[in-house]
């Protein structure tokens, strides 16, 4: 417990570190680095965080994330069943398969990976109710018919870098929500804010914004209601896990 949680801290002060004093500023191309970085072992739930990642540690980061939504839905009355789904960096399409086996009525994925795409598009060829597009979540959700009653990006939007994209994707995302809408995050949502906490020789690939910085935005976007679930099940595993704190904002 504590050596994850001093992992976790180590983290944040590298990002500190690269942040404010290297002042790294070179942002990663998300169009290629995906595939020519990442997805080199194929595409599953386990490569969507790392390919170092276990079945276990994947299975077990996934199932944590699950029950924070899972709460808020239990317990704010959300039915799920007929809806129409967003789902922003669907990966290998683990959360599609979460809002199928949830009932809803349709749904639409994004991925700007185009070996992500391609997988996307063979797993759910026979399923009419799943419709699957490539790009930038921005470009895209401009040109899909909605609106959606719940837009799903858990893991997804602290991989957008650029905070001009970052800022004007959640405008676009509240565009294409209903009233009622739900807006689901998954990330970090700590004190420190533009964090840029994961770096390679492509440049920086994950940058944090403070739980401030969120709801300022949010607020400004049209959200009326702001929850975030503190997911604390990184400390009882021996293994690191992604940032995996939920944030749902209501339209």
């Amino acid at each position: 417990m504590i050596k994850q949680y001093l992992l976790k801290r180590k983290k944040i002060a590298l990002g500190i570190l690269n942040t404010h004093i290297r002042k790294r500023r070179k942002i990663y191309d998300d169009s290629n680095w995906w595939d020519t970085s990442f997805y080199l072992e194929g595409v599953t739930d386990r490569q969507t965080i790392s390919k170092n990642k276990s079945i276990i540690t994947s299975n077990y980061h996934y199932a944590s994330v699950e029950m924070q939504i899972l709460k808020h839905f239990q317990n704010n009355n959300i039915y799920t069943k007929g809806s129409n789904i967003l789902d922003l960096g669907s990966g290998s399409g683990h959360w599609i398969n979460f809002y199928k086996n949830l009932g809803v009525g349709s749904i639409k994925g994004i991925d700007v990976s185009n070996k992500s795409f391609k997988y996307l598009v063979q797993k759910y060829s026979g399923d009419t109710n799943v419709e699957i597009h490539r790009g930038k979540a921005l470009e895209v959700i401009r040109n899909l018919d909605g609106p959606f009653d719940i837009v799903n990006a858990v893991g997804v939007m602290f991989h957008i870098v650029d905070d001009t994209e970052w800022k004007n994707t959640i405008v676009s995302i509240a565009n294409a929500l209903k009233n009622d809408g739900l807006f689901i995050i998954g990330g970090h949502f700590g004190f420190l804010d533009g964090l840029n906490v994961q770096i390679d020789k492509n440049g920086i690939n994950k940058r944090l914004r403070s739980k401030k910085r969120w709801v300022n935005n949010l607020k400004a976007s049209s959200f009326r209601r702001i929850k975030i679930y503190r997911n604390n099940a990184y400390l009882w595993i021996n293994d690191t896990l992604p940032e995996n704190n939920v944030l749902i904002a209501t339209k």
